[in-house]
């Protein structure tokens, strides 16, 4: 029987390819880019979005990792040092690709792995102001997301590699239509919520829909 691992870390990578080779990028990243990845122990899935906004970037990749430290080992190493030469071409191409590794903080009950869109919120808050991002995230923001009608999964991480803010909300959603409801309106017009909002340096926010799916690694077999 499989043992069911609990993802720890996340892989997340933004990523525009050269102007009129979507097709190509699509097809490197498909049949060679995300399959490799799934051979090394400890990347547990592969999902690949594309944005839903019309938006820059317009892919996103989420690799759910068993530890952020899945990405020090040999294994992974090893897939750099053995590149063919259409991915160091694909690679040396894409004008836009921005590769964050982060820890997971919080979370809740798992929804799917297949989320049909996903949306991704980053946030710099100022020195000393990390634990009352994390106790509001904790204590009011995900509790009333949650209640929203389609809102069916929240995770916050922190990131360990990647020049992107320091912490990073993975939201999943059935559908945009989350957005037009009177509990997400409430979510987002709290007191608390304002004053982090307010208070940060930096914030990210991005809406993709599902592209492409993976087999899944059996990695944690007993």
């Amino acid at each position: 029987m499989v043992r069911r691992v609990v993802p720890r870390g996340l892989l997340l990578a933004f990523s525009t390819p050269p102007d009129g080779q979507d097709e190509a990028f699509n097809a490197w990243y498909g049949d060679e880019h995300a399959p490799a990845r799934l051979t090394v122990p400890g990347i547990l899935n592969a999902r690949r979005y594309v944005t839903a906004a019309d938006e820059e970037p317009r892919y996103m990749a989420l690799y759910d990792l068993a530890s952020p430290d899945t990405l020090k080992g040999p294994e992974y190493r090893r897939l750099y040092e053995q590149q063919s030469e259409r991915e160091k071409a694909m690679m040396a191409a894409i004008p836009l690709l921005d590769r964050r590794v982060l820890r997971l903080l919080l979370d809740c009950e798992p929804w799917t792995e297949d989320a049909p869109y996903q949306m991704t919120v980053s946030l710099q808050p100022p020195d000393g102001g990390e634990d009352d991002l994390v106790a509001w995230y904790r204590q009011e923001h995900m509790p009333m997301l949650l209640a929203v009608p389609g809102w069916r999964r929240v995770r916050l991480f922190e990131q360990v590699d990647g020049t992107g803010p320091r912490f990073t909300a993975v939201h999943e959603l059935e559908s945009p239509a989350v957005f037009e409801t009177a509990e997400y309106r409430a979510a987002i017009s709290t007191p608390w919520r304002n004053r982090i909002i307010d208070s940060v340096s930096r914030r990210e926010r991005r809406i993709f829909k599902l592209l492409q799916t993976f087999p899944r690694p059996a990695w944690g077999q007993p």
